[in-house]
């Protein structure tokens, strides 16, 4: 992983212009210009003129930062922050002691908690108890446990249904289930399996472990070379997909050739780019839909949606800006996230939508988040790959 002298060319590229700022969701809730690149980079600039040193007080305004990118897309020196503040937290943490609550074990652990909890809240149905007795409470401990019940909430079933043999498969597809399918509710699972049952594509799964993104952005480089390296050593050489239902998975993997060589990006697929060339159609009433687009999403899955037959989409303001969410940032600025998740809900009503779609686990909490925040009960938000099939056909 690179260090912070290797960006020195770049943040000397920056021209403190302040086009960042215009687009920084954290800045627009908290109007605080230390959340901006810009300003980052001035204290960056003063690290390697030697006239400041990167202590923990520095690593803080780093973490007060989505990962969006958005100020790259809307810089004219086309600076990519993100990969920036990366690097400058792997720097500090090669020399730091790491806390046992920024570990891959102890979010491992988390997940694990989590997934028995669900396992014991969903058989006591409670779920659907704290949805009738705690929706419309302005109270933040409820509104918590509203937003766990969305992970409880079971769309699919447990996909059993024989695929065609395997002799008349002819293309291979490893699918990377990642951290929300293994441990938390695997219906998006299920409906990538649904999904594919018919075609030639024969599905291979494998005890991959986290694709590493939490430790990637927090910079904790030992940890995420070594998941990394453990996931590539999974993947058969035969392949000929890696297959992905979340956007953050895909880009972390394509990303894994940065720091470990592979060469396995070409083979990097979401499930929605095998089907895009399919007739997809909802098969009951005619259904209304938009779409949130994660920020690490690279594949035009909007042209999809819009040429889903019987299905009218209608594109919300703001679709492709950020929820809020994003990971371990929920969790540290808990205020700011809510807020951000909240204003992106207020766009996806305005669309009069039954269902919000997108391909990332983390963003479904983020606009759940928001709806939450604005005791909205719809729309229901999904996965792309669950919405399909659960309410359409595809030939």
């Amino acid at each position: 992983m690179k260090n912070l002298n290797d960006f020195q060319e770049e943040i000397y590229k920056c021209s403190r212009c302040g086009l960042c700022q215009t687009v920084c969701p954290v800045y627009k809730v908290t109007l605080n210009e230390c959340s901006v690149s810009r300003t980052k980079f001035n204290m960056l600039n003063g690290i390697l003129k030697g006239d400041l040193t990167l202590n923990k007080k520095i690593l803080e305004y780093m973490d007060l930062c989505l990962g969006c990118n958005a100020c790259k897309e809307f810089c004219p020196s086309n600076i990519d922050a993100r990969e920036i503040f990366t690097a400058v937290k792997a720097q500090y943490y090669r020399y730091k002691h790491i806390p046992f609550t920024n570990s891959y074990s102890f979010f491992k652990m988390l997940l694990i908690t989590a997934g028995a909890a669900l396992i014991v809240y969903r058989s006591l149905k409670l779920d659907i108890i704290t949805n009738k007795l705690f929706y419309g409470i302005n109270n933040f401990l409820l509104k918590r446990i509203l937003l766990f019940n969305t992970l409880a909430k079971k769309l699919l079933p447990n996909h059993t249904k024989k695929t065609a043999a395997h002799s008349q498969k002819t293309k291979k597809a490893v699918f990377f289930k990642g951290c929300f399918n293994n441990y938390i509710n695997n219906d998006s699972a299920n409906a990538v399996k649904k999904i594919l049952e018919n075609t030639d594509i024969e599905v291979i799964e494998k005890p991959f472990e986290c694709c590493g993104i939490s430790l990637l952005s927090s910079g904790l480089e030992k940890e995420f070379l070594k998941i990394a390296k453990h996931n590539l050593s999974l993947i058969p050489q035969d392949c000929d997909y890696i297959l992905t239902d979340c956007a953050s998975c895909s880009y972390v993997l394509k990303s894994y050739e940065k720091y470990v060589p592979s060469d396995i990006t070409s083979k990097v697929v979401s499930i929605l780019d095998l089907i895009k060339d399919k007739k997809i159609s909802v098969v009951k009433e005619k259904i209304k839909i938009t779409a949130h687009k994660p920020c690490h999403d690279d594949f035009d899955f909007i042209t999809l949606l819009k040429n889903i037959e019987n299905a009218e989409y209608i594109e919300a303001e703001n679709f492709d800006k950020c929820c809020g969410f994003s990971g371990k940032f929920a969790l540290t600025h808990q205020n700011i996230s809510r807020e951000i998740s909240k204003r992106k809900a207020k766009d996806i009503l305005q669309t009069g939508a039954g269902f919000v779609l997108t391909n990332c686990p983390a963003c479904k909490l983020g606009l759940n988040q928001g709806l939450i925040e604005l005791n909205a009960r719809k729309p229901v938000v999904m996965n792309v790959a669950e919405f399909i099939a659960k309410y359409c056909e595809v030939k």
